[in-house]
């Protein structure tokens, strides 16, 4: 079995004439993942490896979730890899993920969260909001192997 948790970074800020890729989380932003990492703790608690973004928005997401939930932060790999907006991307860097894991979780961005969520999903939804997580779990052995497959559970936070 291979799980897989879609986790779209918190609310940013853009208050600050930076690039994109060093835009920091706002505020808000903060407080919210600090909620969601209350709510959903038995969602993160399990997960063995998570893969951020190297934006600074996704890296403070990760890094506050783990810290909230009191997980060692050796769980966490940044990947220039993350750093897109693409689905097919995102479902490349999957494929290469060690079949050693089982139960990983994405930190990244949209538009690529959303229509990952629609490509399996039949329950569509418009937009992944900031913050908000959508999870898969697949009869697989392989990462390489899920994007062919219809997910044997799904569940997402999208409305708390």
């Amino acid at each position: 079995m291979k799980t897989i948790t879609f986790l779209r970074h918190s609310k940013s800020s853009w208050d600050y004439n930076v690039s994109d890729i060093d835009r920091p989380l706002k505020q808000f932003g903060i407080d919210k993942i600090e909620k969601i990492a209350d709510q959903s703790k038995d969602q993160f608690i399990s997960t063995e490896k998570f893969f951020t973004s190297p934006a600074n928005r996704a890296i403070h997401t990760c890094l506050i979730l783990l810290r909230r939930l009191s997980i060692d932060t050796d769980r966490i790999s940044v990947c220039e890899d993350l750093y897109t907006f693409s689905y097919s991307e995102v479902f490349e860097f999957i494929r290469h993920i060690d079949n050693s894991y089982s139960n990983v979780t994405l930190v990244g961005h949209n538009p690529a969260y959303t229509e990952i969520s629609n490509y399996f999903c039949k329950n569509k939804i418009l937009n992944l909001p900031t913050a908000r997580w959508f999870s898969m779990k697949f009869d697989s052995k392989k990462w390489s192997d899920i994007h062919g497959l219809k997910p044997i559970f799904y569940s997402n936070n999208i409305k708390k």
